[in-house]
Parts: C-alpha cells; structure tokens; sequence
C-alpha cells in the first residue's frame, strides 16, 4: 500500500483520494452529517447552488471572501452549526475545495477528512484503498497551507502505525514531521495562511473546533458528480464509521 501527501493536487489519480480543507469544508461536513444532514452537494458557481437550492428547497451555505454569499442560510463556519439539527440536502459553495474537485475527478472513491473525522477517514480509506490512498490538500487560493498539511501528517502517521509496511512519498514525510513541530493542532491552525484570515474575520472559535482530533465518525464520500454549462455539482453522503483504529 502506497499513502502520498500532495499539499495541492497533482492529478492523475486512480484509487482511494482524501481531499483535505481543514479550514472549512472538510471540517463543517462532517458536523453537517453528525446533525442530520443527508446529502452535501458542493458546487463550483454560486448560480448553479442558487438555482439547485431554488428547485430542491435545499439549504444554501458557504462563502465568498469568508462571509456568506446574499441569500444564502448560513456561512460555511463549523462552529456555526456546533447547535444546529439539520436534515434533507444541503447545497454548499465555499473558496478552495470546489476549485479543486474537478482536479480529483479520476479517483475510484473519494472522501471528506480533516483533523475532526481522521481517524474514521483512515479506517474507510484503508477499507476501500487497492493499491493507493492520495492524500491531497486543498491549500489556500492556490497556494499550500499548514492546516491541511498538520491534518495530512496526522493520517500519515495513523496509517504508518496501521499498516507498518506502507510506502509513504510526496509531502507524506514533511506533513510527518510538522506534526511533530506542533504537538498542538490548534497553534498549526493559528499559524497558517486561513488561520490568520479566519482570525482576521472574527470567526476563531472555528480554529479551535476544526483543531479537535476524531471528533466525528462521519466519513464524506462521493456518490455522484453532475457538470453542465453552469459549473459541477458533487454529490456527498456518509455513513458512521465504527471506530477501531
């Protein structure tokens, strides 16, 4: 078994993908399913999650420049859905992980993970994964950042206690060792590029949330993937994981 880190896409990729956006989507989605929801759909363009929201009654959240979008129900804040029961479908929009999965669009399965579901996303890669587990970070606007790459080096770790035997490349080794640098998650959190414009935002309770280690068994994954000439929409649903890692 092979586990790469790659801190920004480098598709092709052909088994098991861990998309990776700590701070948010990869956190508040598994708290959304944790109360209730029972469909994700994340969408590239705001008119198509307008529109998709419009016919199917769904909740619209997400953001743009860290503030929800007009119209929209919520933000994409984790600890602003801490307290909140939720069901049917949501619809989400949010600044880095619709831009990269269309990026990801050869895996045979593809899963939500961050620091607050890791150890179920672990479990599920390894139970899905024949040869490869890809490990890939969302990054900030572009560019790599230390949430996603604490979050990556958790699971790196998790997998090489599992699995003794696996062959780690990419980032898989630096993501290691920035765990070790930050035995903290929630300082990694502080010091990356989100963490500062969170911060600057007002909104640093979700640094602390999204800094909690196996917090959820929920595990995102990928059911269904419509693209038409308004953008793509990616369909996401999820199943407790019993923990035994």
């Amino acid at each position: 078994m092979q586990v790469r880190v790659d801190l920004l896409p480098k598709p092709p990729y052909n088994d098991v993908v861990v998309l990776i956006d700590v701070l948010r989507t990869s956190t508040v989605a598994p708290i959304l399913f944790d109360n209730g929801l029972e469909r994700l759909h994340i969408a590239t363009k705001l008119r198509l999650a307008r529109e998709y929201a419009r016919e199917t009654n769904a909740l619209l959240i997400g953001e743009r420049e860290g503030l929800p979008p007009e119209g929209f129900n919520y933000g994409n804040s984790p600890s602003e859905f801490a307290q909140i029961s939720l069901s049917g479908d949501a619809v989400l929009v949010s600044e880095n992980a619709p831009t990269v999965l269309p990026q990801l669009e050869g895996a045979k399965h593809l899963l939500l993970g961050s620091l607050y579901n890791a150890d179920a996303v672990v479990q599920k890669a390894l139970a899905l994964a024949e040869n490869s587990i890809y490990l890939v970070g969302c990054g900030l606007w572009g560019q790599e950042d230390l949430d996603d790459a604490i979050a990556a080096g958790y699971m790196a770790n998790r997998f090489k206690e599992l699995l003794p035997e696996v062959k780690l490349s990419g980032a898989a080794r630096l993501s290691m060792s920035l765990v070790r640098a930050f035995p903290d998650p929630l300082k990694a959190l502080w010091y990356s590029s989100a963490g500062h414009f969170i911060r600057k935002a007002g909104t640093q309770d979700d640094l602390v949330l999204a800094s909690l280690i196996s917090q959820s068994d929920q595990v995102p994954e990928l059911e269904s993937t419509v693209i038409d000439e308004h953008g793509s929409m990616y369909t996401f649903v999820s199943q407790p994981v019993a923990s035994e890692v």
